[in-house]
């Protein structure tokens, strides 16, 4: 029982006069001082201690907590310090969370080093970084120091993924550098985002600048149009979808295939920019291949057209742009040029030139612009609609071939009735022969001419010796030919020729000048076999030593073989140095004089009787 007026001290001091009685004078005293503490601290106490709302637990001071600098372990379900280890290290199981600056790092058991600021972590790793980086494995090997991470697979996780947004990256071991903040992989491994997936050797990735970089066996895949690259080395960025190439790469889709060493190409647009020498391959549904060739490229797969270029820099080794179409056998070059993968439409410009080698010999066309396309034939009711090929050459063009050759304003090429079609001012050469007009129609059977025509007037001519030369005119000319030889020439309408034929000796003694309404001519082994002029001719046939000189030419007449192409291949060159490409001032001040010959009005041309070597009264003129 409590007596009053007695203070607690007093109240001890009988306990401890108890414990006295039991023999225990060094407890009683320890008991004393342990009283006398206890007084003091109540008596500096002067306010009242309020209940705790939560479990207390202990904390590290703010000041220290996020030292920038140090590895913190923030909780485990226990710690044990091994005794008299080599060194000083803290095992920590269950739970185990650490810390360093903004980075997380999880695990269930680990040894941890203080000293070192580092740890060996184990089992269900997970690094934390916001919420923005994460990064699984089995385990974690990281030195605080360096904030170097280096993490492996194992039994609690088969791979170690990183995860970045829409980024996913898998391996089996990876280090990351919490300093420069990339991860990398050399073991093999994966890169995943929403449109692609990267596979390599070795591969890098940074979150906070987006960009990765790969080597060996790099396999990029586009998954929203099967699109694959393949290639040695690779930097691809994330967040652009767009991959930089720096070493010989090919890039393979349903119908085209891309070569390359240099460039960039975007895997959400499948636009490619080609900075080096490249090669694209385009397929139709027939497999058929047209390929692309130039110095450098822009690939548009959207708009279905490729562009090509050939380098201006002359510190760079320039070659042309080339593509081929390999069903056809035409080649088209040129300094520039284009390609419609959808229609197959195919241009030239910067001194282009179009070869067609689909028969024996090789036809050569040039001009300012050259065309190359595909037209479908319009089927009648027994035939099935057929793709034949069309060239168009298109301001001051050429062509070369070893039997014929010509110029005109412009030239048509079609497959279809393998004919050469020869737009304003155009002239023809073969052998010693020249053929102008204000159009000419060439036929060619497997590319050797076999024979011309001019439908709206024209000319023939040929050399004989010196100054003279047989002449023929007319409204309308058709001409055969045979081993690039004339055989046969026939001519209606306001017929004039001059010729010199040639007397028994082989020798010229006299100048024919005949007009008639139509004309016919043979010729054999290079000679006049037969010449025939009808129904009514007029004219005079005179000595040569009496041709006076204004005799010896039809009016309007020029001998033009200054004109003539002539095929010199360029070879290694810069640019091509065939007189093809080549357009001196004479050709260009002929392209730009009036037509040779007046257009004839559709009227006159209906009017022009068939050719009847019988018709109407009057005598003919055979020679």
């Amino acid at each position: 029982m409590e007596s009053k007026g007695l203070g607690k001290p007093v109240y001890v001091i009988v306990v401890l006069a108890a414990i006295m009685v039991a023999g225990s004078v060094s407890v009683i005293q320890s008991a004393m001082a342990q009283t006398r503490k206890a007084a003091a601290a109540r008596k500096e106490e002067t306010y009242t201690r309020p209940r705790p709302t939560r479990p207390i637990t202990p904390a590290i001071p703010d000041a220290d907590r996020y030292q920038e600098d140090k590895v913190f372990l923030e909780y485990a379900d226990s710690l044990f310090r091994p005794p008299n280890g080599y060194e000083e290290f803290q095992v920590v199981k269950g739970s185990v969370k650490f810390r360093h600056g903004g980075m997380w790092m999880l695990c269930d058991s680990a040894y941890y080093y203080p000293q070192k600021n580092s740890m060996d972590a184990f089992g269900h790793i997970e690094m934390r970084q916001g919420d923005t980086l994460f990064v699984y494995a089995d385990k974690l090997y990281y030195d605080g120091i360096s904030k170097h991470a280096t993490l492996t697979d194992g039994p609690s996780r088969s791979n170690v993924e990183l995860k970045n947004r829409n980024v996913v990256l898998t391996t089996d071991s990876l280090d990351y550098d919490l300093n420069s903040q990339i991860g990398w992989y050399a073991v093999g491994g994966r890169l995943e985002d929403d449109v692609n997936v990267l596979t390599s050797g070795y591969g890098e990735y940074s979150p906070s600048s987006k960009m990765a970089r790969f080597r060996d066996d790099v396999i990029l895949l586009n998954t929203k149009d099967g699109y694959r690259l393949l290639t040695e080395e690779l930097e691809y960025n994330t967040d652009t979808h767009i991959a930089n190439i720096n070493s010989p790469t090919r890039i393979e889709g349903a119908n085209d295939t891309i070569i390359t060493t240099q460039g960039s190409y975007n895997t959400v647009t499948d636009r490619a920019d080609l900075t080096a020498r490249s090669t694209i391959l385009h397929r139709d549904s027939s497999m058929n291949v047209t390929t692309l060739e130039g110095d450098s490229i822009i690939y548009d797969k959207a708009t279905r057209i490729s562009r090509a270029y050939m380098f201006r820099d002359g510190r760079k080794h320039s070659r042309p742009m080339v593509i081929t179409d390999t069903a056809r056998n035409v080649m088209l070059i040129g300094g520039y040029g284009e390609y419609n993968d959808s229609t197959q439409y195919a241009m030239s410009t910067d001194y282009p030139l179009l070869m067609e080698f689909s028969r024996p010999d090789t036809i050569f066309l040039r001009a300012d612009t050259v065309l190359s396309f595909i037209e479908t034939a319009v089927p009648d009711s027994l035939s099935e609609a057929k793709d034949f090929h069309v060239a168009r050459a298109i301001g001051k063009a050429r062509f070369f071939n070893a039997d014929i050759q010509g110029v005109a304003d412009t030239l048509v090429m079609r497959e279809q009735d393998s004919m050469l079609y020869m737009l304003r001012k155009p002239i023809v050469w073969t052998g010693e022969r020249q053929i102008y007009g204000n159009r000419i129609n060439v036929h060619f059977n497997d590319s050797v001419p076999d024979w011309a025509e001019l439908p709206e007037w024209g000319m023939a001519a040929e050399h004989i010796a010196e100054d003279f030369y047989d002449q023929m005119t007319g409204a309308r000319m058709k001409a055969w030919l045979e081993d690039s030889h004339l055989k046969r020439l026939e001519v209606d309408g306001n017929v004039i020729a001059i010729v010199l034929p040639q007397e028994k000796d082989s020798s010229y003694n006299k100048l024919v000048h005949a007009e008639s309404s139509y004309l016919t001519l043979d010729m054999d082994s290079n000679k006049v076999k037969h010449m025939k002029m009808w129904p009514e001719v007029s004219g005079t046939v005179t000595p040569l030593f009496e041709v006076r000189n204004s005799m010896q030419y039809i009016e309007g007449f020029r001998w033009l073989e200054a004109f003539r192409p002539k095929r010199e291949w360029y070879g290694d060159r810069l640019r091509w140095n065939d007189e093809l490409g080549d357009v001196s001032e004479d050709l260009e001040r002929y392209f730009s004089e009036p037509p040779l010959f007046k257009a004839i009005p559709k009227v006159a041309r209906d009017a022009v009787r068939p050719r009847n070597q019988d018709d109407g009264p009057g005598p003919a003129m055979n020679m």
